[in-house]
């Protein structure tokens, strides 16, 4: 009789395969996730930033922020929001989005915050935010406790928040 030689892989060595792979998997996602939250905030502080330039642009052409209404808001993992406070009290605050959860910024300054959309990135428990002094901060928080902080006259970010 003719020996056949045996082509394939044993069980053993299957085994083995798929072993190697699944604790390849578990100790490269969590260093994946890491890097997938960090791009979409920095992809959010970059709609941020645009955003404050119109914001700066339209201002220097109408010497106010009433009337703004050219907000970049197309980010697929975070809302923008934009909460203005005029320097005139008898005007009420100019909300250009519906922002009732965020707080007011100083008289005659705006605040620009970045906000993760549940639908597309439910798990980030962060939000950024940008001032008009050109300070971003980075703070913690559900969707029900993302309030609007401002960096206190101390120029120290409350604890909850940090300088990005």
């Amino acid at each position: 009789m003719k020996a056949v030689k045996q082509q394939g892989f044993t069980l053993i060595e299957l085994m083995m395969v798929v072993t190697v792979t699944a604790i390849l998997a578990i100790i490269a996602y969590p260093s994946y996730d890491t890097f997938i939250r960090k791009s979409r905030l920095e992809n959010a502080r970059g709609d941020l930033l645009e955003n404050a330039r119109r914001l700066e642009n339209f201002y220097s052409i109408n010497r106010t922020f009433d009337g703004f209404r050219d907000l970049k808001n197309d980010n697929e993992y975070f809302d923008i929001f934009f909460v203005y406070n005029p320097t005139d009290s008898s005007s009420g605050n100019h909300v250009a989005s519906t922002t009732s959860a965020l707080a007011d910024p100083e008289i005659g300054h705006y605040l620009l915050t970045a906000r993760a959309k549940p639908s597309t990135n439910g798990k980030e428990t962060r939000f950024m935010q940008l001032n008009d002094d050109g300070v971003t901060t980075i703070c913690t928080g559900t969707a029900t406790t993302q309030k609007a902080v401002l960096i206190p006259d101390t120029g120290n970010p409350p604890k909850e928040c940090e300088i990005y």
